[in-house]
């Protein structure tokens, strides 16, 4: 009894066509960006899927679909998952590139299919392409992420890369045995071993994919809950519990740590004069500005409305009111314009430092935000110093 290869196709079209599909269905859930990267990754299944099912019957297909389209489909699959990999993973996409493969497979295809027969070549041909384009993804896969490589980028990758070296094997096969013979015998052990190896890979690799895809989705979650949606700022939530971690430390190291409230100088002039998307546009100028101007090591957080509120930790007073002088330095050179007309951005700002007490994060804003009205009081763009840190009454700085 002989195996007929056909089983192995009419099963690739059913997993790959039904893989696809559930894709498409369940991108619906997922947001603009990983939707985006699912539809690819659904296209490039049904493309699989329609590839063994053009091969299904070569009787009714005929040579074209048969030899011609079912190859191309390959390709044009592989290089559609590539794709899904590189916008998943924030690579560069050069979209002409990755539809070479399957041109080349088309014209080589028709080539030695109608030209010059020798279906045995185009499967050489067939298998590089497929090898390349597969060492690419594994490629792609275990290039680091914003400092890390996910679990299931790295599992996902040794797939592509197994199935590339399987497919490496049977190009040597061919070349070992010499058997360019200008028809092909499909139901060959090289060719049953092909088919089971790509099929087995894609069922590995599609749950892969998705836990892929959930690791973003679940990152996206956190990130989201964790910084302002406007200016991108750490939020008052999760900027709590990073205060409460970096006193801690502070406390135990006998560490100073200060902190700087921010206020916007007369911003409801800004919105009522100019219209709210011009207000939203000075708040994220402004953020972007007091980020460059804080250390790395430094904290900041969209307080609320206006207001922002920095952490620095192993600050003392001396190194806090440098950081607040930079900071409105470069403020004042922010040439923010909207319709042709300069809004001048200005702050005023407050700051009180623990000297290594551990006083608790809502007192140091407290006396931080006071800091902050008596210099809005006595002229605006300054810093005051809280009188907690000066038992005498300190002069109101300004730059």
């Amino acid at each position: 009894m002989t195996f007929d290869v056909r089983t192995l196709w009419l099963m690739g079209a059913c997993c790959g066509t039904g893989f696809g599909i559930l894709v498409l269905i369940v991108r619906r859930a997922y947001p603009a960006y990983l939707g985006r990267v699912l539809l690819l990754w659904g296209a490039a299944n049904i493309c699989l899927g329609a590839s063994y099912l053009a091969r299904f019957e070569r009787a009714w297909a005929g040579e074209f679909v048969f030899n011609v389209v079912s190859q191309t489909l390959v390709a044009a699959c592989l290089s559609i998952e590539l794709l899904a990999v590189r916008v998943l993973k924030r690579q560069q996409v050069v979209a002409p590139w990755l539809m070479l493969p399957p041109a080349l497979m088309f014209v080589g295809s028709c080539w030695f299919t109608f030209a010059y027969r020798n279906i045995s070549i185009q499967h050489v041909i067939f298998n590089f392409i497929n090898m390349t384009l597969l060492i690419l993804m594994a490629g792609s896969l275990l290039k680091a992420e914003e400092g890390r490589r996910p679990f299931a980028d790295v599992v996902t990758a040794i797939a592509y890369s197994v199935l590339a070296l399987s497919t490496s094997a049977v190009i040597v096969d061919y070349f070992r045995s010499s058997g360019f013979t200008p028809e092909y015998n499909f139901n060959s052990s090289r060719s049953i071993f092909n088919n089971v190896a790509g099929i087995v890979t894609e069922g590995i690799v599609f749950p892969l994919f998705l836990m892929m895809v959930s690791e973003r989705l679940n990152r996206t979650l956190e990130v989201q809950a964790m910084r302002d949606a406007l200016t991108g700022l750490f939020n008052r939530r999760a900027f709590d519990e990073i205060a409460f971690r970096e006193i801690s430390g502070a406390s135990r190291n006998r560490q100073a740590i200060s902190v700087i409230m921010l206020d916007i100088d007369h911003f409801k002039q800004v919105n009522d004069e100019f219209g709210h998307a011009a207000g939203d546009a000075v708040l994220c100028a402004a953020a972007a500005t007091l980020r460059r101007s804080l250390r790395d090591e430094d904290f900041l957080c969209r307080w609320g409305g206006d207001e922002f509120c920095a952490l620095l930790p192993r600050a003392r007073g001396d190194q806090a009111e440098s950081a607040v002088r930079r900071i409105l330095m470069a403020i004042e050179e922010l040439q923010f314009a909207v319709d042709g007309k300069i809004i001048p951005i200005q702050l005023s700002a407050g700051i009180m430092t623990d000297e290594g007490e551990g006083l608790d994060f809502g007192f140091l804003v407290r006396l931080a935000d006071d800091a902050m009205y008596r210099a809005k009081k006595t002229g605006r763009n300054r810093f005051a110093v809280s009188l907690a840190d000066h038992p005498d009454p300190a002069p109101t700085s300004q730059v």
